[in-house]
């Protein structure tokens, strides 16, 4: 299971996602053909947590393959129940992200928690400036690894892609819902093509509740903290560039903004996430 989270990790951070559908376009994916590429540079994904590592990105695989009717597309396993040239429906089942953040590898090197008796009142000096009012992620219980179940909506133009998620914890850890909705477009530029996405991410007060809540049995000096739900928009601007049928140059950033229901935790000190990566990519299949 840890190699397993290890490798979604990274494919969450990976610098595309192909989609299926039966046209000939760019980034369409034929039936029964496995794609996988490899990208090697240098970039990182910021943490806004408190005591939260970056994560360093230095080699992002991207692989995929479908049939008529199932798929993997990176972190992604689906089935297909319907599809055209500009519409696909699938129920689709993968694991949560939000793990991420309080494990830098998302699993193997495991953070070692304190023990309660090591937590000091707040009347005691402990020869730190941080205010009581921020939390350490290594001061908390550790987080746990969900699988999300849930309905995924394709709709494909010319030039351009859109697609809306809903989610469902199907292994009762946070017990709530996440939806996200996306838009694409592609353009030819500097004889390669650029892209452009927003995104807009909704999350539950049970899921922002479990991984970014502090309750009693965490620190007992601090309030209860109580999460809502959370909105949270992205942009992404991306660059590729086919060298030959092989290899390509490749970069990209993200910026996702945090809102108040996330930055008002205590483990949470920064109101965006943001990665960015640059390199080459070697396609092998």
């Amino acid at each position: 299971m840890k190699s397993v989270a290890w490798l979604f990790l990274f494919c969450l951070l990976g610098s595309s996602t192909a989609f299926a559908c039966a046209t000939d376009e760019e980034g369409c994916v034929a039936p029964h053909q496995f794609q996988l590429s490899m990208a090697l540079g240098a970039g990182q994904r910021s943490n806004p947590l408190y005591d939260g590592d970056s994560f360093p990105m230095l080699l992002l695989p991207d692989f995929s393959y479908y049939t008529d009717s199932w798929f993997i597309d990176n972190g992604t396993l689906g089935y297909s129940l319907k599809q055209n040239e500009q519409f696909a429906v699938s129920m689709v089942m993968r694991l949560n992200s939000e793990k991420g953040y309080f494990q830098r590898w998302f699993a193997g090197n495991v953070v070692s928690m304190r023990t309660s008796g090591s937590l000091l009142p707040p009347e005691v000096d402990t020869g730190t400036e941080k205010s009581l009012a921020a939390v350490s992620i290594t001061d908390v219980k550790k987080r746990p690894t969900a699988v999300d179940a849930g309905i995924q909506f394709n709709w494909f133009g010319e030039q351009w892609q859109s697609r809306l998620n809903l989610w469902q914890d199907i292994s009762s850890k946070y017990k709530g819902q996440n939806a996200s909705l996306s838009w694409s477009r592609f353009w030819p530029f500097a004889g390669g093509q650029f892209d452009l996405s927003t995104s807009l991410y909704w999350k539950s007060a049970k899921l922002i509740e479990t991984y970014y809540g502090v309750d009693e049995d965490d620190l007992y000096y601090l309030q209860r903290y109580q999460g809502s739900a959370s909105w949270q928009p992205e942009l992404r601007l991306g660059w590729q560039k086919a060298l030959n049928q092989r290899w390509s140059l490749l970069t990209f950033y993200r910026y996702l903004h945090l809102d108040d229901a996330m930055t008002d935790s205590p483990l949470v000190q920064d109101d965006s996430v943001q990665t960015w990566f640059v390199g080459v990519s070697y396609r092998f299949y």
